[in-house]
């Protein structure tokens, strides 16, 4: 539910450049009272800005190929968000009322009417859950299977939606788009390659998941750890590696976290619960606190029943060598350093760990 729900509010996916540049000219339109205000065009690394005038502000630049983007204009607190693909020739991108309708390209001409029914898609699929959320008359039992069938419509309608773009765009940005909303394992990708044209399989995102996805295969169960350094990760801020635990002849239990991160902070007690079980000669748990900063981290210690060491200011460091795209991750590592299990939540952490103890 989670990838789906995000991705109805997904901002900015690239396809990587090639070919030869060509000239666009973006116009658009946004309410007077940003009249002043700067309006910014972002797309990968770039971002351009012009002024407000009367309502309307206009881009100007050249294009190797056709990529999402996004226009953002604030004044004070209030902000317009508005999404198009950047083109050759004159797109166009009207935004008003918390919503932009972009048009005056090919792709933009396809890309429109898209947003508009997965917007609506989701706007139904909200509706009908506040609406069972407020339901009285409904049991809890009856309430979760009604939701559980809404969320359904939606999960299928989102996939026939994209499935249509997809195969109508396999070899442009709008693929690339396609391709990140159905995409939700290995299996899913790997087929979704199989067909995408050079624009596709060279979309910054999709170059970045098919290294995950190796990245995954290299540290899968049964596969010896890889090693990384943090030079300033311990709690005295001096450098610390994972080879510092892992593979030192005991089961080390990897908790990579982050203060922010609900989940991550629900997984502690039964962390805390299977260390006090199991801490000693043979196991031990160690911490890594990643994408968040180290200030935060440090709150959350003192915040959290964690009694067990921790890296500090990891960042992507660790989830790019592990393949690792959201948290808790928790892996068990033998003491030889060999990697045990993978994705262990809740109960399971324990009853592994006593499984290999026990052995």
């Amino acid at each position: 539910m989670k990838r789906l729900i995000l991705g109805a509010g997904i901002a900015t996916m690239l396809a990587a450049c090639g070919g030869n540049a060509t000239n666009y000219t973006l116009t658009g339109t946004v309410d007077t009272l940003y009249n002043g205000a700067y309006a910014y065009l972002m797309h990968g690394d770039a971002t351009d800005s012009v002024l407000v005038n009367d309502g309307s502000f206009v881009f100007e630049g050249r294009i190797d190929t056709a990529v999402r983007a996004r226009v953002v204009v604030k004044k004070g607190k209030q902000q317009a968000v508005g999404q198009l693909v950047l083109e050759a020739g004159a797109p166009t991108l009207a935004m008003a009322d918390g919503s932009s309708v972009c048009g005056g390209t090919p792709l933009n001409d396809v890309y429109a009417p898209y947003m508009k029914k997965s917007e609506d898609l989701y706007a139904t699929y909200r509706d009908a859950y506040m609406s069972l959320r407020n339901n009285k008359d409904l049991s809890d039992e009856e309430r979760e299977a009604e939701m559980e069938k809404n969320y359904e419509t939606y999960a299928a309608g989102h996939k026939s939606l994209n499935e249509a773009l997809f195969a109508a765009n396999t070899n442009n940005t709008l693929g690339a788009l396609a391709m990140f909303r159905l995409a939700e394992d290995k299996a899913q990708f790997d087929s979704l390659y199989a067909i995408a044209g050079d624009v596709v399989r060279n979309d910054a995102w999709v170059v970045k998941e098919q290294k995950r996805y190796a990245n995954l295969e290299k540290t899968s169960a049964g596969k010896m750890f890889t090693d990384f350094t943090i030079e300033n990760g311990a709690a005295d801020g001096s450098k610390v590696s994972l080879s510092d635990y892992v593979g030192k002849g005991k089961y080390v239990l990897v908790d990579f976290w982050a203060s922010w991160c609900g989940p991550c902070r629900g997984e502690i007690p039964n962390l805390a619960e299977v260390y006090k079980k199991f801490k000693g000669d043979k196991f031990e748990i160690v911490g890594v606190a990643v994408w968040d900063k180290r200030a935060d981290t440090e709150k959350a210690m003192t915040e959290l029943p964690i009694t067990w060491p921790v890296i500090y200011d990891a960042q992507q460091v660790p989830t790019d060598i592990y393949g690792i795209n959201g948290i808790p991750q928790i892996i068990l590592f033998g003491p030889d350093g060999t990697i045990v299990a993978r994705d262990l939540r809740g109960e399971k952490i324990g009853e592994k760990v006593a499984e290999c103890l026990a052995e």
